[in-house]
């Protein structure tokens, strides 16, 4: 049988790959990095001054360490195991119990990296985590309408390549709504987002005039048979070059092309890593599991590049 001809241009991949597999190799590090133990009476210290009523005995670094652990969808009492082990190797000079890890996790603060400074231009996009809830035989016996799912939208840095914003709901919000509120948050921040985009279902005549309200780049795709004479003048500048020019002259110019690994990407290699089932039980612990997986991925890389 003759071999189909392959679609589009033979991709070429540029990357310098002995650094990429170092990268990869030094991710793997941050799930064993203890590092954080020189400092464990230092932090404690600064944690307890005025605080109110019984003192911390555990820094945030060990949970932070052990949100790490959860994102991977280990269950809190065999993160208790875990650190009860490194304690007695003489790795760490105290464990906490599932409880204790339990609530702390969940009341953890998932603050990503945002570049300050320079200017950034992001994209959104929206994916779904699967809520496990009794195992593959109550999914057969009472069907589909068991399986629940947890949404996130994010807001995705091209030129990293990782989410500077997220939110995760459990009732299922407007992406476009939530892209928005996510993009006044990251300018109240003092973030300076120079273009912001995302697919068609983005198209929206009010988006466009609300982005260059914000003095916004909109990176937005018009619909194959968009008019040029409605109310943006910069979507009918858009639908007016893309018809001359073509779909791609189009795509290079604004660089929409970076979408994917601004959006896809991210969903992609967070699910490889951290997987896309959620086991917790409670609401708050669902929110909070989906939000760890992203947390954690932009931890992971951070540490890898430093």
């Amino acid at each position: 049988m003759s071999k189909k001809k392959r679609w589009g241009k033979k991709y070429i991949d540029n990357r310098d790959w002995p650094v990429c597999n170092a990268q990869l190799v030094k991710s793997g590090e941050y799930f064993l990095d203890i590092d954080f133990v020189s400092n464990w009476d230092k932090e404690l210290m600064i944690m307890n001054t005025g605080k109110v009523g019984a003192p911390f005995k555990y820094p945030n670094s060990l949970i932070e360490f052990q949100a790490i652990w959860h994102a991977k969808s280990i269950p809190f009492r065999m993160i208790e195991g875990m650190t009860k082990d490194l304690v007695k190797m003489s790795q760490l000079p105290a464990y906490n119990d599932y409880t204790t890890i339990e609530k702390r996790v969940n009341k953890l603060s998932l603050i990503l990296n945002i570049p300050k400074g320079e200017s950034i231009r992001i994209f959104t996009d929206g994916t779904s985590f699967q809520v496990v809830e009794g195992g593959e035989y109550l999914r057969e016996k009472y069907g589909k309408k068991n399986r629940r799912w947890v949404q996130v939208i994010i807001w995705g840095n091209q030129k990293t390549k990782e989410p500077v914003s997220f939110e995760v709901n459990i009732v299922q919000e407007s992406e476009l709504d939530s892209a928005k509120k996510q993009i006044e948050n990251l300018i109240e921040k003092g973030v300076n987002v120079e273009g912001a985009g995302g697919d068609g279902a983005f198209d929206e005549i009010d988006f466009w005039n609300w982005l260059e309200y914000k003095n916004i780049i909109p990176l937005l795709k018009p619909d194959v048979n968009a008019r040029d004479d409605s109310k943006s003048v910069m979507r009918n500048a858009a639908v007016k070059y893309r018809k001359k020019k073509g779909y791609k002259k189009w795509r290079i110019k604004t660089g929409y092309g970076h979408r994917w690994p601004a959006t896809e990407g991210i969903f992609s290699a967070v699910k490889r890593i951290f997987g896309e089932q959620l086991h917790a039980r409670s609401e708050k612990g669902l929110l909070q599991e989906a939000g760890l997986k992203f947390w954690a991925y932009t931890k992971m890389k951070c540490y890898a590049k430093a």
